[in-house]
């Protein structure tokens, strides 16, 4: 795959040094039928040399959704970052969850502020790529050509992939916290907390990547 596909520079406008990253895992894609149950946050100040990864869980909300997705937007929006960096947010993550917001009817929806300055890193490595006529490029494959590796997650012997996590290792979780199994639950959000924040991580060091501070 030709390497201009992989390596983007980010225009003046593009780079702050206050951001913050965003990632969710759900068990369906398709957000009408589905349910948001994680939600990473990084948040990052490279003035300040501050950075800190979270995540927020369903079980973490008691199964509620609603709380989960509103804590998670209070969250960055307390942090008052200037621009929002995901990678591929515009197409999924974003429209997810203001899918699930509009599903979840809230009194007053919620707001993420920083979304009006939204980089999406993978945007423009997806018009190269068509461009180009080649497949588009997963996260895995930009940062290993950068030279940057997020080690995989491993859940019961094998590595932890979307697909995975959205047909089996979701369902699971949504059940435990349906019946209440708290050691299910537990050993579950190990696993969705390192892989999350295995995503969240990648975002941050490939954003660096392409305002040249890396």
């Amino acid at each position: 795959m030709e390497e201009f596909v992989f390596r983007q520079s980010l225009g003046s406008d593009e780079i702050t040094t206050r951001y913050a990253s965003i990632d969710i895992e759900c068990n369906s894609l398709d957000p009408t039928s589905g349910r948001t149950v994680a939600i990473g946050i990084g948040l990052k100040d490279t003035v300040a040399g501050e950075q800190s990864i979270d995540v927020l869980t369903l079980g973490g909300a008691l199964g509620d959704e609603g709380t989960m997705i509103r804590r998670a937007f209070e969250r960055i929006n307390e942090f008052d970052p200037n621009a929002l960096v995901t990678y591929n947010g515009e197409a999924f993550d974003l429209d997810y969850l203001s899918k699930r917001i509009e599903s979840l009817q809230f009194r007053q929806q919620p707001e993420l502020n920083c979304a009006k300055n939204h980089v999406d890193l993978f945007v423009p490595r997806k018009r190269s790529a068509d461009e180009a006529g080649v497949k588009w490029p997963s996260l895995e494959e930009v940062l290993d050509k950068h030279g940057l590796t997020v080690q995989p997650t491993l859940w019961r012997g094998e590595e932890l992939t979307n697909t995975l996590f959205g047909e089996e290792l979701a369902p699971e979780y949504i059940q435990a916290i349906t019946e209440d199994r708290a050691a299910t639950i537990d050993e579950l959000e190990t696993v969705i907390h390192e892989y999350v924040m295995s995503d969240i991580e990648a975002n941050l060091a490939l954003y660096e990547a392409d305002t040249g501070r890396r």
